[in-house]
């Protein structure tokens, strides 16, 4: 089926919403978008989607695993491939593979197995995340601290400048206070995009590196130094910067709602993106897993070590939609530009993912009025759950 319409369907464009209006897909790019009443007039396979919605598909920038896989463990192709599966049930077609702290051989391996996938053709690739290591030793959470860097060497600076100009995007997540003057506009420059997380830095020493181009903060309000009465913080600096994206782990468990509530109407840069930071299990079937030296319970949702470390999460981006719209008060049409549209424009990408709009790829979400997603347009296929 190389051309078919989505019909009978509210099509969240990420600019509008549309009714009574089809999207014809042909050859795996969005070809059109046509009164349902023109359909007739066109010759394609007609899917009634009887009342459910459509959106771009979802784009998370931080999946450490899923479909019982871990990045860390097994840095390839296969194991991605495992990765984007698990999490397509749940409406994400687009990722950034993450790897978190580990040795640089295991680093080298995730470069190479997303520039691998990437040109294998996997186009739900982005590129990929480091997240670490060069962390604050006091918020590393469960980052395993044998390979943590408190200051960059030579060869972790080889490792960064021999990722760029590879396939994709990289965003490296780091502690501004552990770098030196210089170090994130350096990174920037060489065309990486640089976050702050895991880090116990003040509000001034953040702005330093907003100053040199750093522009996310990593799962904000998890293991940084907090909002205070003197002191602003990691999370005043990052919330308090129009120059600054901020995702959040929408769960429940990483920020209340009602902080997330707080945070939203907080923002300088009113555009939030939410992230999942998930685990093996999103996309599985096995409950618990190993984390480096931990093993990790996950209870009623929530993943934790046996100290009640958060240990990641077991979230997928529907429920984090469905959360910020039930939970937080968010219109769904935003809720949906949050992990679409504005990851796309963090990563510069807006005009290949985060719409419905011809010419864009046929990357697409299909779910009911709650968000509970039933099937996916990828790689110009229709699969449904």
């Amino acid at each position: 089926m190389n051309t078919f319409a989505l019909d009978n369907c509210d099509i969240y464009t990420g600019d509008e919403i549309l009714t009574d209006s089809a999207v014809v897909v042909r050859d795996g790019q969005i070809s059109e978008l046509v009164p349902s009443s023109g359909l007739a007039e066109r010759d394609v396979e007609i899917v009634n989607l009887e009342g459910m919605s459509v959106s771009p598909g979802f784009l998370d920038l931080q999946v450490n695993g899923g479909g019982d896989k871990m990045f860390n463990e097994d840095p390839s192709v296969d194991c991605i491939r495992r990765i984007m599966a698990g999490h397509r049930r749940f409406g994400t077609t687009d990722i950034l593979p993450t790897f978190i702290t580990g040795p640089y051989e295991g680093m080298r391996s995730a470069a190479n197995a997303v520039d691998d996938a990437i040109r294998a053709g996997e186009d739900g690739v982005l590129g990929v995340h480091f997240e670490g290591p060069l962390l604050s030793e006091s918020k590393l959470g469960v980052h395993d601290a044998a390979f943590a860097k408190s200051s960059p060497d030579d060869e972790l600076n080889a490792l960064f400048a021999a990722n760029v100009g590879r396939s994709g995007s990289t965003v490296v997540t780091l502690a501004p206070e552990v770098v030196p003057a210089g170090y994130v506009r350096m990174l920037v420059d060489k065309g990486i995009r640089v976050a702050a997380g895991h880090t116990k830095a003040s509000a001034a020493e953040v702005r330093e590196a907003i100053d040199e181009g750093l522009s996310l903060g990593t799962h904000v309000w998890n293991a940084m130094s907090a909002l205070g009465s003197r002191e602003a913080g990691a999370v005043g600096a990052l919330l308090g910067d129009s120059r600054v994206w901020c995702d959040f782990v929408a769960d429940g468990h990483h920020v209340s709602f009602e902080t997330l509530a707080l945070s939203l109407r907080s923002l300088a840069q009113p555009k939030a993106i939410l992230v999942t930071d998930a685990m093996h299990p999103v996309g599985g079937e096995k409950a618990g897993y190993t984390l480096g030296p931990y093993e990790v319970r996950v209870t009623d949702g929530k993943a934790t070590t046996a100290e009640g470390v958060l240990a990641g999460s077991v979230l997928d981006l529907a429920t984090a939609i469905r959360n910020m719209v039930q939970h937080v008060g968010v219109p769904k049409d935003e809720a949906l530009r949050m992990a679409t549209l504005y990851p796309a424009e963090f990563l510069g990408i807006d005009s290949l993912r985060g719409r419905i709009a011809p010419g864009y790829p046929a990357h697409l979400a299909i779910f009911d009025n709650e968000v509970h997603v039933s099937g996916v347009v990828y790689d110009g296929k229709l699969e449904r759950f």
